[in-house]
């Protein structure tokens, strides 16, 4: 009989999630479109008609070399200890420049923030440092896409609930006094099944609103454009022009190296080859002696 149930039980959320229909949204919703009791906060629709929307931005920007370091620490410290901000920093990174190298100094920054804190945070992070004049730094490129998360938002809802259901039913079926050991044992295991999968929906649908209820910023602070950048390759082979010559000093020195074990061998060659010329023109010179000694005796 739980045998039984069981199966029917199956059978029923199989055809449940066959009967549901799940809404597609294609396209963007223009705010002057949405219902009044739809929230509209930052640069998110929020409500129950509304899309689900994650939002990336990226920015781009440009300062002098000396204030790069001081502008992200003092994000990265902003991002860190201001609780007001509720900012939570995903990746900092700082490549320090070197003159003598050829390496100017990058910093990249990723955070994700609440909608009420984005245009606070992006205010701070140009705000003038001690030093900066009018108009530095310079934001050369800011970009912003939206990632519509209403279809999984609601395909992983609906799968939580019906997962949910499922359990429950199961759970029933547990409890009946009736049930033999194997039965219970088989129920057990199911049981276990479907809680880990209603575990993995949890953390998935807690990922997506998150998602939704934050905005991801890819921050990028990058030197100006020097005169050896805009005069390649002249530039370019200006700044390589120590690590080239000391690459070719140590060509050399290692050609040096090599060829120690050959010089005896090539020593030896020359004076071998010497004596071997002058052995030939003492020779020819013997030969061309001997017709001239003859002619004078006759």
């Amino acid at each position: 009989m739980l045998r039984t149930a069981l199966l029917c039980a199956a059978v029923l959320l199989t055809a449940a999630c066959q009967r549901n229909s799940i809404p597609q949204f294609k396209g963007q919703v223009a705010r002057d479109s949405v219902p009044e009791n739809v929230l509209i906060t930052g640069s998110l629709i929020r409500g129950n008609d509304g899309p689900k929307l994650a939002y990336t931005h990226t920015f781009s920007i440009e300062m002098a070399d000396d204030k790069i370091a001081p502008r992200f620490q003092r994000a990265q410290t902003s991002c860190l200890e201001d609780q007001s901000l509720n900012c939570n920093l995903l990746e900092a990174t700082i490549t320090v420049g070197d003159a003598n190298a050829g390496v100017r100094p990058r910093a990249n920054l990723s955070v994700r923030l609440p909608h009420e804190s984005v245009a606070r945070f992006k205010t701070e992070l140009l705000a003038p440092l001690p030093g900066e004049g009018s108009g530095e730094p310079r934001l050369r490129r800011s970009s912003t896409t939206a990632e519509d998360l209403t279809f999984q938002i609601v395909d992983v809802n609906r799968r939580l609930n019906q997962s949910n259901d499922f359990r429950d039913r199961l759970t029933t079926l547990a409890r009946r006094g009736d049930a033999k050991v194997d039965d219970l044992i088989k129920v057990a295991d199911k049981i276990s099944e479907v809680q880990s999968k209603i575990e993995e929906l949890t953390v998935e649908n807690r990922t997506l609103n998150t998602r939704v209820d934050t905005e991801l910023l890819n921050i990028d602070l990058n030197p100006y454009a020097g005169l050896t950048n805009l005069s390649s390759p002249l530039g370019l082979a200006w700044r390589n022009s120590a690590r080239e010559l000391g690459r070719s000093a140590a060509d050399a020195f290692t050609f040096v190296v090599v060829s120690l074990p050959w010089l005896p061998l090539i020593a030896l060659g020359g004076v071998t080859l010497v004596w071997s010329w002058r052995l030939v023109r003492k020779t020819r010179r013997s030969a061309s002696n001997a017709p001239s000694r003859a002619s004078s005796q006759s």
